[in-house]
């Protein structure tokens, strides 16, 4: 790079590539396209030798890239939040480039008479989310994550579900009906916001790709408030000896960030091969994962280590189903 004799900002004389007076980098920008590339790769991602060194310590010692942060070994990484942030983005660039709808919802044709007599009883008597289609056959929709575009199925919402949102609106209405004035607000706002989700429930029913729109800006949302979630858990799990929320919060990025980098390979599998059975392993090498960062994190036994990782992930996975509930719920009604 070349270094000019004096500052191109404020004209100063130049004793090397900063400027004494205003700080600019003195450089010649004068250069080919990708030369100008490596520079917005660096400045924005650190686009170096850090890279490298710092995903290697991500993922091949869980917790090691924690432990050096927290000592004060850092300028051979990444920082934290930066690393998160690009996680995010690979995660979503991902979900667009493959055209995986984030969440579908599938049909699965139930037979009775293939039943046990117990467990057909059973479903008989606990049919209010499947619909009946003749005396021994119900349909139950599910719901998958990461489901390619061929295989996305497109169900209209049957006179079964739709008396059952009416029935659900009736009852609010209802409610308006015979409450106070100072409740009525409040629960005008329920009935607005559930007409709104079963309305976005069906248009997602017919075309489930529509979902990826909300759910692109819900679920950073929420993640930047499991961050510090996770963080506080974690506090409360290893209260003795003290340890500082900070120290906490550097290692549920990192975890999150693995988490999110999980994700996006999980995506582009599924993309490639069409299939998202083997979800189960990546959510079972997570938790291996993350129970080997926390044993070399925080210094416990292995035993003590596995008691705290299974009450933390008891509470966070709880947590997590609510927040998870909540953004989809909103997602339905942004539809």
């Amino acid at each position: 790079m070349t270094v000019l004799p004096s500052c191109a900002n404020c004209g100063t004389a130049l004793n090397g590539p900063y400027c004494s007076n205003c700080g600019q980098k003195a450089s010649d920008l004068q250069r080919p396209i990708w030369w100008i590339l490596g520079e917005f790769l660096d400045a924005v991602f650190s686009y170096d030798s850090r890279t490298f060194r710092t995903l290697w310590l991500l993922f091949a010692e869980p917790g090691e890239f924690t432990r050096r942060y927290i000592v004060g070994q850092r300028a051979s990484m990444l920082p934290p939040f930066r690393l998160f942030v690009i996680a995010t983005v690979l995660f979503f660039v991902t979900l667009q480039v493959t055209g995986l709808a984030i969440v579908a919802f599938k049909t699965e044709t139930i037979l009775l008479d293939e039943l046990p007599p117990e467990a057909a009883e059973v479903i008989k008597e606990n049919s209010a989310a499947l619909t009946v289609e003749d005396g021994n056959k119900r349909t139950r929709v599910t719901m998958e994550l990461f489901v390619p575009a061929e295989d996305l199925e497109r169900i209209p919402i049957t006179q079964q579900e739709k008396n059952g949102m009416a029935e659900a609106e009736k009852a609010i209405k209802i409610e308006v009906d015979g409450a106070t004035d100072d409740e009525k607000g409040w629960l005008r706002w329920i009935e607005a916001k559930l007409t709104r989700v079963n309305q976005g429930y069906a248009r997602v029913r017919a075309d489930p790709i529509l979902l990826n729109a909300p759910l692109n800006i819900w679920l950073p949302r929420l993640m930047l408030v499991l961050v510090p979630v996770f963080a506080l858990l974690l506090a409360v799990m290893h209260w003795w000896p003290r340890v500082y929320l900070t120290e906490h919060l550097v290692f549920s990025v990192h975890v999150h960030t693995v988490i999110f980098i999980a994700l996006a390979l999980t995506a582009l599998m599924v993309a490639i091969i069409g299939d998202s059975e083997f979800m189960w392993a990546i959510w079972l090498i997570l938790s291996v994962y993350l129970w080997m960062a926390m044993y070399r994190v925080y210094g416990r036994s292995w035993w003590l280590t596995a008691i705290k990782f299974l009450g933390l992930m008891m509470i966070y996975s709880f947590v997590l189903v609510v927040g998870l509930g909540t953004i989809f719920v909103i997602a339905l009604s942004e539809v």
